[in-house]
């Protein structure tokens, strides 16, 4: 009698979290110095591989600051694609409900406000971003911003969560393969999450790695349309591809979403005038 041997495949979600498994492994056998989470912002390797300039590209926005040459290319302040928002926020408004109850919560600080439920999350965003529209000044900006950008961050799975804050840390280290590998593990794990592919983006990005980092911000936002800071480094993209009109684009529906983007409103002064001389 013939007998058969069953194989049995492991799903690619199995698979993910197995590497996901191995790399937080890796991670954490590396020593309190390679996991303890840092604020400080990124520094660019000072091998300058993510600025080189490929064939056929323009010189990239740079990571620098902003050049004393008033004829040198634009460069923006990009140290990380999320600024730092604890600064400023002193006597700003309290942060709105995010409990559903609509009413306003006491909080010490946007930081400390209570999350929603995962299956709440997108109407708490749209909400959100609702406020963030309506919202006066920068100041009364500041503490929405902290929520939307915690929300974008909180995916309901612990896992998938301290993955994504590995791989940011790696960013800044800099690793980046470290983190690609990582990200790429979490992309298989929730393909659904928005700031999984906005991250990976940016990782592209300071590869020098632009087409698949404006793939991957489209990604984002094909499940957040209003994530504005993928709208916004798609225009840094678009810029670094040499794309000016699509980047200028980019950088108004971000505006549309959130006004107080100072980068990107840096930039819609920038390349109106430079896109509208061209179309002279």
């Amino acid at each position: 009698m013939r007998t058969s041997r069953s194989v049995r495949l492991a799903s690619p979600i199995a698979t993910a979290g197995l590497v996901a498994a191995s790399l937080l492994a890796i991670v954490f056998i590396a020593g309190p110095d390679a996991y303890a989470f840092q604020d400080e912002e990124w520094s660019q390797p000072e091998t300058g591989e993510s600025g080189t300039t490929l064939p056929g590209e323009t010189e990239a926005p740079s990571l620098e600051g902003p050049s004393a040459d008033p004829l040198a290319p634009r460069k923006l302040d990009r140290g990380m694609f999320r600024p730092e928002l604890r600064e400023g926020l002193e006597g700003a408004a309290p942060p709105p409900s995010l409990d559903g109850s609509g009413q306003d919560q006491i909080v010490l600080s946007p930081f400390d406000a209570p999350l929603p439920n995962p299956e709440d999350k997108p109407r708490v965003l749209g909400e959100l971003y609702a406020k963030l529209g309506e919202a006066k000044d920068a100041g009364a900006a500041a503490p929405v911003m902290v929520i939307i950008e915690r929300l974008w961050r909180a995916t309901g799975s612990p896992t998938v969560d301290l993955l994504l804050s590995r791989a940011e840390h790696f960013t800044k280290e800099p690793d980046l393969a470290l983190a690609g590998e990582i990200l790429d593990a979490t992309a298989a794990m929730a393909p659904d999450e928005a700031e999984v592919w906005y991250l990976r983006a940016k990782v592209y990005y300071l590869k020098g790695e632009y087409e698949a980092a404006r793939a991957d911000l489209k990604r984002a936002l094909d499940r957040d349309a209003q994530h504005y800071r993928a709208l916004e480094d798609l225009g840094l993209v678009f810029e670094a591809l040499g794309t000016k009109k699509e980047a200028l684009e980019a950088y108004r529906e971000a505006l549309k979403v959130n006004p107080f983007l100072e980068d990107a409103n840096e930039a819609v002064r920038f390349l109106s005038r430079e896109v509208g001389t061209r179309n002279l």
